[in-house]
């Protein structure tokens, strides 16, 4: 059965959950940072590797089926930081699935917002991506009927981390996250015959290591 793409509620008090997140810890960053904004405002270069696997269940087109897609992630971010605890840009790179010998490969583009709860050498952080992942490989020939994430779609990542502070510019990154990803699942009967497209949302759950630069 075809359908049109859609966002559920569930998903948008999700993306508002995460907003109100962020701002928690920002009234004391700033406050704690006035006196030294000029010296912390800077460009940063966060760069990360993830792996998150993949829960719920899907639709095939034929039935309900666990989640069972694997995705590593390359990502790059241009930030600017305004506080020793608070930067935002945005962000690009390659997402890839891997599901029973199949990849999809995604190249999502995101705004993202990073918010450390104290100016420590040592400090929990939390992050928010909100923005559209684009579709660079789809498979032109489907074995066994079924090929996940076949369509470009809405990209949402959120999670929870510790910034380890080397030096003055350099900082390690590591986290844990929630990702989303608005995609499809396509099957066809035969190679000439695709017989439909199946529109929703996929979750995952992930770990990422960085470096912040």
């Amino acid at each position: 059965m075809k359908s049109n793409f859609f966002f559920p509620p569930s998903a948008s008090r999700l993306l508002l959950s995460a907003f109100c997140l962020l701002l928690l810890p920002l009234e004391a960053c700033f406050a704690q940072d006035m006196r030294s904004l000029k010296e912390a405002a800077h460009f940063v270069y966060p760069t990360s590797f993830s792996l998150a696997y993949g829960m719920g269940r899907n639709f095939t087109g034929f039935e309900t089926e666990p989640n069972g897609n694997i995705s590593f992630e390359i990502q790059q971010v241009l930030a600017y930081q305004f506080t020793n605890c608070f930067f935002t840009g945005i962000g690009t790179g390659l997402d890839f699935w891997f599901y029973d010998k199949k990849v999809s490969t995604f190249i999502p583009i995101f705004a993202n917002a990073t918010v450390k709860f104290m100016d420590k050498k040592t400090a929990p952080y939390i992050f928010t991506n909100i923005g559209y992942a684009f579709k660079w490989q789809v498979e032109k020939k489907i074995e066994e009927n079924v090929f996940y994430g076949s369509k470009a779609g809405i990209y949402f990542q959120t999670g929870v981390g510790i910034n380890l502070k080397f030096s003055e510019k350099i900082s390690l990154l590591f986290s844990v996250y929630y990702k989303m990803q608005q995609s499809a699942i396509q099957y066809r009967e035969t190679d000439l015959l695709l017989a439909e497209t199946n529109n929703q949302l996929f979750h995952f759950l992930g770990i990422k290591i960085g470096i912040l630069y």
